[in-house]
């Protein structure tokens, strides 16, 4: 008799769970379209344990870690659940020129690459020491030369380009920013510019900037782009002259200034650099049977400490047998 009790009351438990729960589930996680999405964050904690989807999960932290100088870091392996270290992953912190992550991606979601801009005063930016890519009013180029003036020399001058032709404008273009990185799961990010120039309400974490990263991984120009070490544009000024530009990859392992880890190679990224973010990178990486690796280090020192800190973060992926 107690033994029917008690399994009735765990079916009445069940049942209710599911009537709390179950609307929620189906609504905010279409397992068709989203599998990697997380809940969004109006969803009640209880239930974030239920679902990670295919996401790397933090399970416990590694913060008393001093291998690492960085403050901010968080390594994965695609597909595998659970991250292989994490410091402060979930912090906010100042992404710097990692935000441009995502403007590329919004720019390769909702624009065609091979449409012609003319470049027109959005192009200065707001701050004088920001990085430019060097286009000047009157300029027309393709969307596609934009984006690698974006992510190569980090042009906060193409950013205001993009949020111009996308957006319809710089506030519109940031509302899909926060938006977007809501929809991905981003819930420790919030963006009030394109460029990732210093503001104190323009934060992300290490392990949002995995799930960008991520995301924009799976477009293939994005990756052709964010993986590429340099580029060269070929274009009209506005008196129809030709111009070319000669663009460089940041990434210090893309550059030549820097070897990353034996065995592995970049698959692509974002630098940023600021005084209040430090030396950034989100890098993903892959080994030579394919694998795919996401390495976010924030506030690293300087540059001659970021590209060693990545590497000892990179030496933290267990060895294969």
């Amino acid at each position: 008799m107690i033994l029917l009790v008690l399994l009735a009351a765990a079916g009445l438990i069940l049942f209710t769970g599911w009537k709390k729960y179950g609307d929620l589930f189906r609504d905010r996680y279409d397992m068709k379209t989203r599998p990697g999405a997380l809940l969004t964050k109006e969803a009640p904690p209880a239930s974030l344990s239920a679902f990670g989807g295919d996401l790397a999960v933090v399970r416990s932290a590694s913060d008393d870690d001093s291998t690492v100088g960085a403050q901010g870091v968080f390594l994965c392996r695609e597909g595998v659940p659970d991250a292989y270290f994490a410091k402060h992953a979930f912090d906010h912190m100042n992404p710097a020129s990692t935000t441009k992550i995502l403007t590329c991606l919004l720019a390769l979601e909702n624009g065609d690459p091979n449409e012609i801009w003319t470049a027109g005063p959005e192009i200065h930016p707001d701050e004088p020491d920001a990085s430019m890519a060097g286009f000047k009013e009157g300029d027309r180029v393709t969307m596609l030369q934009v984006l690698y003036g974006l992510m190569l020399p980090s042009g906060a001058d193409s950013a205001n380009m993009i949020a111009l032709h996308i957006g319809g404008s710089n506030e519109a273009f940031i509302e899909m920013m926060n938006r977007r990185a809501e929809e991905i799961g981003a819930v420790d990010t919030h963006f009030t510019n394109t460029h990732g120039l210093t503001d104190q309400e323009h934060y992300s974490s290490p392990y949002d900037l995995y799930l960008i990263l991520r995301e924009a991984m799976k477009n293939e120009t994005f990756r052709a782009i964010a993986g590429c070490p340099q580029y060269r544009a070929e274009y009209l000024d506005a008196a129809g002259n030709p111009v070319t530009k000669n663009w460089k990859n940041t990434n210090y392992f893309l550059n030549g200034k820097a070897s990353i880890l034996d065995g592995y190679e970049v698959a692509g990224g974002k630098t940023g650099t600021t005084l209040a973010a430090g030396a950034c990178l989100a890098l993903a990486a892959q080994d030579g049977e394919g694998n795919l690796y996401y390495s976010i280090v924030l506030k690293s020192a300087k540059h001659s400490t970021l590209y060693p800190d990545v590497n000892a973060v990179l030496e933290k992926i267990p060895r294969q047998h």
